[in-house]
């Protein structure tokens, strides 16, 4: 009986180990790191009640590393599920793991009473099935097809309000650089292991004194307490004798930069990001181009992440890059003259007037909307003004025509005049030449001023008339923009630029 369910206890271990860890574990993951998160998870589902879900997350965390503590965490979370089968193999699994578990008689013991529960049990539904076949009519069957094989569970415990106090732990004490001597003592002064770096240990609840030694550095020594269920990564970097913990940072949007303590000195990272950071408080600045910058203060514990979490709010102002196919055309934003094309610059959000104005180029105009900390791109296409040429070279002649019509009425009153004078007094002669003469001036008058008034004309048309389409401009979709470095050869100043791809 006990083998039959040792089999179907280790079969239902292995289905719950083997498929999902494979899909968990990746190339390239830190087997501890896979390790963590699943107990991790397995703390969430056991707090919730969810005692199988806990269990498999335990087993998961042991697939990646093989740590007694995840399997006597597993068999606590099967014991409160009422699977007291799975509870017993794995304690018992966990014993020879940890062949000298300081409390191995304590969980003995629990196995031995487990044993009588699932042996109660059992006896309890062996007395019901024997009822049951003795008033089946035609008596009892009790041939082999008859026989009814159950595992024989318990009912599940309610959630819990706290992990239990005798959930193991898992201790990983690393040194830069490897091999150092580690030391874990209880609080009690009991030795709990001694290694070389990196060691990891199963621990029970409690404070515990770890020692380092190196021959080429100074001791190193620190005080851990440690509490039920919990994964504790612990760094310390020798040539500095600090004892570092694990920073993380999140952002909504990723992709933000990440200052440490001295923003002077540069990003650590973007995120998401984790690294390495000395024992106690931090401040960290989270930006990204057109967002507002974060701050925030981090406590950094040993042997436990600290995490900070920050959702990035859009920048009031934006930014706006104007090119075109003629380089050194005038920007002027809202009538005010701001750089030559091509030219990147900060706006706030909202509407602006843009005008690009060039030397023979027709000009272009249009409000342009510009987001909360995005970059707005403008293609700007001038087109040649119109030539003028004709209009100058008709309106020259023009001119003159005109001029000589003016003469010619001149002369044409004048003789007209004389000829008048001379005819009231009778001198005048009916063959005078002047006569003709004067008809001549007066036809050469209007002559002039009708061809004045076409080449007037012809030189308002030319110009006016273009046969060229108006400039035009394309203002693309905002996206965001990366800060990026610059140097302005004027001034000899360099600074920061903000660009995105168009």
């Amino acid at each position: 009986m006990r083998a039959q369910s040792t089999a179907a206890a280790t079969a239902f271990l292995l289905f719950l180990v083997s498929a999902p860890a494979a899909a968990q574990i990746t190339a390239g993951t830190d087997p501890l790191d896979v390790a963590r998160m699943h107990m991790e998870q397995g703390q969430g589902f056991y707090l919730q009640g969810r005692f199988d879900e806990a269990a498999a997350e335990f087993e998961l965390a042991h697939e990646a590393q093989h740590f007694s503590a995840f399997l006597f965490n597993a068999g606590v979370a099967y014991e409160n599920a009422g699977h007291l089968a799975h509870a017993i193999l794995l304690f018992e699994h966990y014993l020879e793991a940890e062949p000298q578990a300081t409390d191995e008689d304590e969980v003995r013991a629990r196995i031995a009473h487990l044993r009588e529960r699932v042996a109660a049990r059992a006896a309890e539904a062996a007395a019901s099935a024997s009822t049951a076949l003795d008033t089946h009519e035609g008596g009892p069957d009790t041939s082999s097809e008859g026989a009814v094989t159950q595992e024989i569970t318990a009912e599940a415990s309610p959630p819990p309000t706290a992990l239990p106090e005798d959930f193991k732990s898992l201790v990983n004490v690393r040194t830069e650089p490897s091999g150092a001597t580690v030391r874990i003592v209880s609080d009690a002064g009991v030795v709990i292991d001694t290694g070389s770096a990196p060691v990891t240990q199963t621990l029970e609840a409690g404070r515990y004194h770890i020692t380092i030694d190196h021959p080429d550095f100074n001791r190193a020594e620190t005080n851990i307490d440690v509490e039920p269920g919990h994964v504790y990564l612990i760094q310390i970097n020798l040539s500095q004798g600090e004892f570092l913990g694990y920073l993380r940072v999140v952002s909504d949007p990723p992709g933000a930069s990440v200052y440490v303590d001295d923003h002077d000195a540069g990003a650590r990272g973007v995120t998401p990001f984790e690294g390495p950071a000395r024992v106690g408080a931090h401040h960290v600045w989270v930006e990204r181009a057109g967002y507002e910058t974060i701050e925030q203060d981090v406590d950094v514990q040993l042997g436990r992440d600290a995490e900070a979490e920050v959702a990035l709010v859009r920048a009031s102002i934006g930014r706006i890059r104007v090119i075109g196919n003629v380089r050194g055309a005038q920007i002027f934003i809202d009538d005010v003259e701001s750089g030559a094309i091509p030219w990147e610059g900060e706006l706030r959000s909202g509407m602006h007037n843009v005008r690009i104005i060039a030397p023979d180029m027709k000009p272009w105009e249009q409000g342009v909307e510009i987001a909360r900390g995005q970059l707005t791109p403008v293609r700007a296409r001038l087109r040649p003004s119109p030539g003028r040429g004709g209009a100058y070279v008709t309106g020259v002649f023009t001119g003159i025509v005109l001029a000589g019509a003016i003469t010619m009425t001149v002369l044409a009153n004048e003789w007209g005049n004389q000829l008048a004078v001379e005819r009231s007094h009778g001198t005048l002669a009916s063959d005078d030449p002047r006569i003709d003469q004067g008809f001549g001036f007066s036809v050469a008058q209007y002559g002039g001023y009708g061809l004045a008034g076409i080449l007037l004309g012809v030189t308002i048309y030319y110009a006016v008339y273009d046969d060229l389409p108006p400039s035009e401009a394309t203002v693309l979709e905002p996206r965001d923009w990366a800060v990026l470095p610059m140097f302005d050869p004027s001034t000899g100043l360099a600074g920061l630029a903000a660009g995105g791809r168009f």
